[in-house]
């Protein structure tokens, strides 16, 4: 998008990642980068988009008898920073633009991880990078996710409380006892299955009992939400309302927010699916981990013991034939090669959301001691919600974390 561009302003690059297909209107309207977007008027900046390798429409037609693993050798975090590298190029000669044009990268997620590492890796082709709630940390058992899931329900700031995260991880805990028991008739009666024998399945149990038996948005919390039960704010409230004990309670809010019965039938298998469904995938598998479990010895709010490590890698062996071990070697790589959550670049904004369950392995605190890797911790946000249109923000932190991150980005751009 051009239209803001004087001829001497800067370039912001709005950084693909592991979501569908970019849309022309990630350049004007979206969730994706419109931190970027608002600020390219009064920088007078040129905004571009790019897709990454082996997503969305970016995605290498199938060859016969091609292993998945085979497919997918390509796929990388070194080699979509290289696409980075070979754009900045491209486009640098589409639009004539000066080598001493200064690029700012932008992304929310994993491709604020890669708008970051852009930054880390191309130093002589970026010269500021905005990492929205970006999970630095590769991490192999990611169980710090659903544990910060509770911690998000005890939260005042998005209406949460300890009465709250209680009756989550009590009723939990009640139900894991009585499946453990063999006792799930009244189960399925309170919580309303379509197949009143659903949770005599092992496999139904965990997938129920292990994820949550309610929705829990700590990722997506918004407060503006409107709907039974859609918010941390609504799902706190109705739990405290409903009479009964906390199994009841958490039915009544399965109740409000499914608003049919619930259907217990199987997943489709990734192997079976197509275009980029084993991307991402085989990036965890093969880069990150992240795999979020709900272990015993975790603060888990959900049936601990249901979703182990074992059983959520298991696909690793099965679709790519790594084992735990070469999943465990590959994560390690990946934080030597970028530094963890301690990466050691400059001019690199890290903002995370302290409701957000990423937030766990992002950069919390300041390598350089925030002289030029700015940290900042949104009070009351889920994950990058400042990068979202202005118009759709309810929060004030939030549309203070965005200006903040604007100013900076022009402070940095009036810098050599």
């Amino acid at each position: 998008n051009a239209s803001c561009f004087n001829g001497s302003g800067p370039v912001f690059l709005c950084v693909g990642g592991e979501g569908p297909a970019l849309a022309a209107n990630v350049l004007v309207a979206s969730e994706h980068c419109n931190d970027m977007v608002e600020l390219a008027p009064a920088a007078g900046a040129l905004t571009l988009a790019l897709e990454h390798r082996y997503y969305g429409l970016s995605v290498p037609d199938r060859v016969a008898g091609e292993t998945p693993r085979e497919r997918l050798r390509f796929l990388s975090t070194e080699q979509a920073i290289a696409d980075l590298a070979a754009f900045h190029e491209a486009m640098r000669r589409e639009f004539s633009l000066p080598n001493e044009t200064k690029w700012v990268a932008f992304g929310g997620s994993y491709p604020g991880l890669l708008a970051g590492m852009a930054r880390l890796k191309l130093p002589h082709l970026f010269h500021a990078a905005v990492s929205s709630s970006a999970p630095w940390k590769a991490q192999v058992d990611m169980r710090v996710y659903n544990d910060l899931v509770g911690r998000a329900l005890s939260l005042e700031s998005v209406g949460g409380s300890s009465e709250c995260l209680a009756l989550v991880a009590d009723g939990h805990a009640e139900i894991k006892k009585e499946l453990d028991a063999g006792r799930y008739e009244a189960l399925a009666t309170a919580f309303d299955f379509c197949d009143p024998e659903a949770l005599a399945d092992r496999a139904t149990q965990r997938d129920w009992a292990g994820y949550g038996v309610i929705e829990v948005p700590a990722q997506e919390n918004d407060p503006a939400a409107v709907g039974p039960a859609a918010n941390i704010e609504q799902i706190c409230a109705a739990l405290r309302e409903a009479p009964g004990d906390p199994v009841t309670r958490l039915a009544n809010v399965s109740r409000l927010q499914n608003g049919r019965c619930l259907d217990a039938t199987g997943s489709i298998s990734l192997a079976a699916l197509g275009g980029d469904a084993l991307s991402w995938p085989w990036q965890v598998c093969t880069e990150y981990g992240f795999f979020q479990t709900c272990e015993l010895d975790s603060e888990c709010p959900f049936a601990r013991g249901y979703v182990t490590l074992h059983d959520e890698m298991a696909y690793c062996d099965t679709l790519f034939n790594f084992s735990a071990a070469d999943v465990a070697d590959f994560v390690a790589f990946t934080n030597d090669l970028y530094g963890a959550d301690r990466p050691a670049a400059t001019r690199v904004y890290f903002a995370n959301g302290d409701v957000d369950p990423w937030s766990g392995l992002g950069v919390l605190v300041s390598p350089d001691g925030n002289r030029s890797e700015i940290v900042l911790q949104v009070r009351g946000s889920s994950h990058h919600f400042w990068t979202h249109p202005q118009d759709t923000i309810s929060q004030p932190t939030v549309r203070a974390a965005k200006k903040a991150i604007q100013d900076q980005v022009l402070r940095w751009l009036r810098h050599d």
